[in-house]
């Protein structure tokens, strides 16, 4: 039961990043035929192409096998804390203001 969520979630990541098999699969280094196969559940992958796929597709193995997605406003924040690790104080700065603008839109939103 499990692998047939993991394709859908890989299918659905994949098609968020507009990724077609191939590039899939070549940033993978699998092979194209494979991830549609996993994507259908007609294959079964290891742990090391789950790992491989869930990096190319830049999230986390726990993320693709989960059944349902239960994420905690603290492993968001985590998250929005590593993808700024490594980027200058105007990469920050400009993430930062994105959030902010996110967040008064939202905000905006629930008032209507």
């Amino acid at each position: 039961m499990v692998f047939k969520y993991l394709g859908q979630r890989i299918r659905e990541e994949r098609t968020k990043l507009r990724l077609t098999q191939e590039q899939l699969a070549e940033a993978a280094e699998v092979n194209e035929s494979y991830i549609g196969q996993v994507e259908r559940a007609e294959k079964n992958p290891s742990l090391e192409t789950v790992v491989s796929v869930a990096n190319a597709l830049g999230v986390t193995v726990d993320y693709l096998l989960k059944e349902e997605v239960h994420v905690e406003p603290n492993s968001l924040i985590n998250e929005l804390i590593s993808l700024a690790k490594d980027k200058d104080t105007d990469e920050i700065r400009l993430m930062l203001n994105i959030c902010r603008m996110i967040s008064e839109h939202s905000s905006k939103l629930r008032m209507e």
